[in-house]
């Protein structure tokens, strides 16, 4: 009888165990994060792959709200990949001739140094791979909730409030931009990156306010955004 009890209950940890690595998503860091103290090997990271004229390379943010998507980053917080063509099973989105899309890149970093044309972009990595990012959509009340999300990039779509003292993406807002009652909310970081963006938004007194879809860090109950999509009406 008390072998048979133990038996049942080593099954049942190891299907806790099972359950417990399948729901957790282990995240990878930003290129953001890594240029803070670039490694000196091959580290996973996750990054826009971005292409034009000039050549191909990874970028933190990215602006979709001029007449081309264009890097908010300056070269020196970009790795420049050369000629790189985008692998087929990429999602890569193509505007005026520009690639870009989320992506896992990895590669061997080399010394900081001059690259690309006219050497400047300070970065670059050997053998560079590129692997699809699964991005997860979820709503604010999911991200408030549930703290699996907590270090991961997810898309979401909400209503921005921006001023020079408020950042907030909030579900529901009514004439003005005024939140709807028990309206969910989040905190943004550095949500005035993107000042295209910013610029299509509507406007109330010293508030620019409408919907969007955001690509962002989900850290420690607040968002930064990596890209931001106006959108013409509510989701």
């Amino acid at each position: 009888m008390h072998d048979m009890i133990r038996k049942h209950l080593f099954v049942l940890f190891v299907s806790l165990l099972w359950v417990s690595s399948c729901s957790s998503t282990p995240s990878l860091p930003l290129l953001a994060e890594l240029l803070q103290n670039p490694p000196a090997y091959s580290q996973p990271m996750v990054a826009f792959f971005y292409r034009d004229e000039q050549g191909a390379r990874l970028v933190s943010h990215i602006s979709v709200s001029s007449e081309r998507p264009v890097p908010l980053d300056l070269p020196t917080q970009q790795v420049w990949l050369g000629g790189l063509d985008p692998p087929p099973e990429l999602v890569i989105r193509e505007v005026d001739g520009v690639q870009y899309g989320l992506v896992i890149a990895q590669g061997v970093w080399r010394s900081a140094g001059n690259y690309g044309p006219g050497g400047a972009w300070l970065y670059t990595i050997e053998t560079p791979s590129l692997r699809p990012f699964n991005l997860v959509e979820v709503e604010l009340k999911q991200l408030l909730a549930d703290n699996r999300y907590d270090g991961q990039v997810v898309k979401t779509k909400a209503a921005l409030l921006i001023s020079s003292s408020t950042s907030l993406l909030v579900d529901l807002i009514g004439p003005g931009g005024v939140p709807a009652a028990n309206a969910y909310q989040i905190k943004l970081r550095n949500g005035d990156r993107d000042q295209a963006a910013l610029a299509r938004l509507q406007v109330s007194g010293a508030v620019r306010y409408g919907y969007v879809e955001v690509i962002g860090l989900w850290k420690r109950g607040h968002l930064e955004p990596l890209l931001i999509s106006p959108l013409p009406q509510a989701p």
